[in-house]
């Protein structure tokens, strides 16, 4: 690796660091020039115009990843995920090509990112037990995931198997206690069981880190004293 590829890449990682996300793209598109084949810097490149929703490019830079190592199954789930987060597009069709990428990924090296926007795909598409099945993947790959421990609950919950799902939100809310969306989902569900006190304690949590928590905030009317 040369100095001046070096000096891009501490520039890059800065720059994502700091927030700047156009000089890291400008960082990592200047590396994909100087050396065209390492597919790591085109992901790298594409993560971040995703996280600038910039769909197309993004899409190409994976797929330009692809042609220098066709089974990179970094490029294929990073593709899932970019189709299953773009707002370009129709919303099913895009969560198809992005269960398609995914297979693919999965096929090849199935991990916990991979599983888990596969159950994302899966649950998007309506093929519930599929998802299901994608999100117990992750958690006997690994049990501290606590993704896959919410989209699971969520899913259960929906489909009225609230003893499990109460564990499942449990477990995501103590393995990421900053997430307000375990938190208000745990909230909601205790809600319905009719544990209106530990129900109140989660909602009010989950708005305490995000006061725009979009599943607490309909649910406020509990802690102002009255169940809902």
């Amino acid at each position: 690796m040369t100095d001046e590829e070096l000096a891009l890449q501490e520039t890059a990682m800065a720059a994502e660091r700091s927030g700047d996300l156009e000089a890291a793209l400008d960082a990592w598109r200047a590396l994909s020039s100087i050396n065209a084949n390492r597919p790591d810097y085109l992901c790298m490149l594409g993560r971040v115009a995703q996280n600038l929703g910039r769909w197309a490019y993004a899409e190409k830079a994976f797929l330009d990843a692809l042609k220098v190592d066709q089974t990179l199954s970094l490029a294929k789930t990073l593709l899932g995920s970019l189709f299953l987060e773009r707002t370009d597009g129709d919303r099913l069709a895009n969560a198809r090509k992005a269960k398609e990428w995914l297979e693919q990924a999965v096929a090849v090296a199935p991990d916990q990112a991979s599983l888990s926007f596969l159950g994302s795909a899966d649950a998007r598409l309506g093929e519930k037990e599929a998802a299901k099945a994608a999100f117990r993947k992750v958690i006997e790959l690994d049990d501290t995931y606590a993704e896959a421990y919410f989209n699971l609950g969520l899913l259960l919950s929906a489909d009225g198997q609230a003893i499990e799902a109460e564990r499942l939100l449990r477990k995501a809310a103590q393995l990421d206690p900053g997430s307000h969306r375990a938190h208000g989902a745990l909230g909601v569900l205790l809600q319905e069981l009719g544990e209106y006190s530990e129900a109140k304690a989660e909602l009010r949590r989950a708005l305490e880190i995000d006061p725009a928590d979009t599943i607490a905030t309909p649910h406020r009317g509990l802690m102002d004293g009255d169940p809902v």
